[in-house]
């Protein structure tokens, strides 16, 4: 069985969209090939079998690139490897130099934010380690883009979306809105860190008035924090919202969970009436993907976004949801008034699923395979 090596800064018991994105690399590929591990500190508590998994201290980051360069070339002197791969852009250089020692191919995924980021000395060195890659796959059509802008060649470039998992089975429950006394509300949910560019505070100001002046009924439920043990920190964003919670006094309109467990989150999902996505436009970030709105369609949930970054890629206008001219808050408001008034359907009724179950980690594992099994072959043929 080929082995494979999978250097990554982001993997569990890190938590967020990165980490479940490259655990599943993981799991899937570890179906077909034997992988090991050069990850952060706690990632062997994640993995079982015949692996070898080099830990490395997540923090101060120097020292963990300093770390993760010797342990992938320490992995790569004992390991008979068949290809590396980088996790996102700031290991695309320590995968490159140590899928050299071997002569295999080296893999990168790009997400979107490790294009443009704005370090000089990332720009310098990283982003064009990122174009000596021999594949760089990429999440959406909107991160191919930004991949050619920053000089990779286009015949590098393979989109492929990040997968999701779909429930085993029918979910019907009231739990959540019972804990919460949410019985007969609609409720708009929002998942995810609490960050600049998804926007929460401006909608909070732009849109929510007009939503709650028309549904009184209405609650916003957020559920997420602030990021922890991110590249690039964004705090603050908590601190905004409570803000503009007290300037439109609509406290009684919205409910911050905090940190919530997958039990509770599933139970939100399928208890909410719509997902709202309200991004927005940031210097030096971006949205990828938007794999939490994929997630939101596994149960069923439509979602109201912003036409902004990769989320594009992600909702199936008119089928798993509604995209919405970037910066128009009175359409935004529109939209879901009109979705909560009943005037504004899904077509086909079942989109939603439909649309997430193409997004399957069990087909985002094939097409991974399918790419990876060929750059074997191919850098194996040019050896012979």
């Amino acid at each position: 069985m080929k082995r494979i090596l999978i250097i990554t800064r982001n993997f569990p018991p890190l938590v967020g969209g990165m980490e479940r994105l490259v655990f599943n690399i993981f799991m899937q590929l570890n179906r077909r090939f034997t992988c090991d591990l050069v990850a952060p500190k706690g990632a062997s508590d994640y993995v079982s079998g015949d692996h070898r998994v080099y830990e490395c201290r997540l923090s101060p980051l120097p020292a963990f690139l300093s770390a993760t360069l010797i342990k992938a070339i320490w992995a790569n002197v004992r390991g008979n490897y068949s290809l590396c791969i980088a996790g996102s852009g700031i290991i695309s250089l320590i995968a490159l130099l140590a899928s050299k020692i071997r002569g295999i191919p080296c893999i990168t995924f790009i997400h979107g934010l490790d294009l443009i980021a704005k370090n000089r000395l990332y720009q310098k060195l990283f982003v064009p380690a990122i174009g000596y890659s021999s594949i760089v796959i990429v999440n959406s059509s909107n991160t191919a883009r930004l991949a050619e802008n920053a000089g990779v060649l286009s015949d590098k470039i393979i989109i492929l979306h990040p997968g999701v998992h779909l429930p085993d089975s029918p979910v019907s429950s009231t739990e959540f809105r019972n804990e919460y006394h949410l019985t007969n509300k609609k409720i708009l949910l929002s998942v995810g860190r609490l960050i600049a560019r998804k926007g929460l505070a401006e909608f909070i100001l732009e849109s929510l008035p007009d939503i709650v002046q028309e549904h009184p009924d209405t609650v916003l439920v957020i559920i997420g924090t602030e990021p922890e043990n991110a590249l690039h920190q964004m705090s603050g964003e908590a601190g905004r919202i409570h803000k503009a919670i007290n300037t439109t006094h609509l406290d009684k309109h919205i409910l911050m969970i905090g940190r919530a467990s997958e039990h509770k989150l599933h139970a939100a999902l399928v208890e909410s009436d719509l997902f709202i996505f309200p991004l927005k436009r940031v210097e030096g970030d971006i949205e990828g993907f938007g794999m939490v709105a994929v997630e939101a369609a596994a149960f069923g949930l439509p979602s109201v976004a912003f036409s902004e970054g990769g989320v594009t890629d992600a909702i199936h206008h008119g089928k798993s949801g509604f995209l919405v001219t970037a910066g128009d808050y009175a359409g935004f408001s529109k939209t879901v008034n009109d979705y909560l008034s009943g005037h504004l359907t899904l077509s086909p009724p079942n989109g939603c699923q439909e649309h997430a179950a193409s997004f399957q980690w069990d087909v985002f594992g094939d097409k991974l395979t399918q790419i990876i099994t060929s750059a074997i072959s191919e850098s194996d043929r040019q050896k012979t």
